[in-house]
């Protein structure tokens, strides 16, 4: 096996989209490899209530500090990956904490987008992440117009990620509510592709009018990458 890095997941929140990391991690890394390999990771799991109460309450510091319990529990892990969009709110905060790396979910998608070629997108979340400042600018800041949906929409797909996919519900409706969302805003914003900035996302299924970047998919792939890296 020529894995150079341990990668550690700061996980939990939710505990359906930590386990798609995982899963899809550990396949990512075999196709590469072969074998029975499989990729060193060790996964630091937090309450989702905790972490989601301090947001309602606008109470960042609670986070941060959830966070930095997690990564001590991670002796071992080369480098960290948030395993969650929202939660990049204190990413930068904690880069600023702890002595290891942590790779960018922010990053890796405005990569992608660009590397494809696009320029205008449509950013899909929770509405934390929709309305909050620190993924917008992100990405805006690497080069890419960002367009997110009106408060109507926004509000819906903050009950399904919360309300059905956090707990493990995926049905047709959630599905045909984010399609129609894509659908919509496609036609009236010129839209070129859609980011899927939520790892519950990953549950769905993608079949929408216009290219899309799942988050979950393209943090994973890096992950791998980077701990096969020098």
């Amino acid at each position: 096996m020529n894995q150079r890095k341990t990668i550690g997941i700061i996980g939990g929140i939710s505990p359906m989209s930590t386990a798609v990391y995982y899963s899809r991690m550990a396949m990512e890394f075999n196709g590469m490899i072969g074998g029975l390999n499989y990729p060193r990771m060790v996964i630091s799991s937090v309450n989702m209530a905790d972490i989601h109460d301090a947001q309602v309450k606008r109470n960042f510091r609670e986070p941060l500090r959830i966070f930095i319990n997690a990564i001590t529990d991670m002796p071992s892990a080369d480098f960290i990956l948030v395993a969650s969009n929202t939660m990049h709110r204190v990413v930068r905060a904690l880069k600023t904490i702890i002595d290891r790396d942590i790779l960018d979910i922010r990053d890796v998608v405005a990569d992608a987008g660009l590397h494809a070629g696009f320029h205008k997108v449509l950013l899909l979340g929770s509405q934390y992440t929709m309305e909050g400042s620190f993924y917008r600018n992100y990405l805006q800041e690497k080069g890419l117009e960002i367009v997110v949906p009106n408060e109507k929409d926004r509000c819906a797909l903050n009950s399904l990620i919360y309300e059905q996919l956090c707990r493990g519900e995926v049905n047709d409706e959630g599905n045909a509510l984010v399609q129609d969302i894509v659908s919509r805003n496609a036609q009236k914003t010129g839209v070129e592709a859609v980011v899927l900035a939520c790892t519950e996302f990953s549950l769905l299924k993608q079949e929408f009018c216009i290219p899309s970047f799942d988050s979950t998919e393209l943090h994973v792939k890096a992950a791998v990458q980077k701990a096969l890296s020098l």
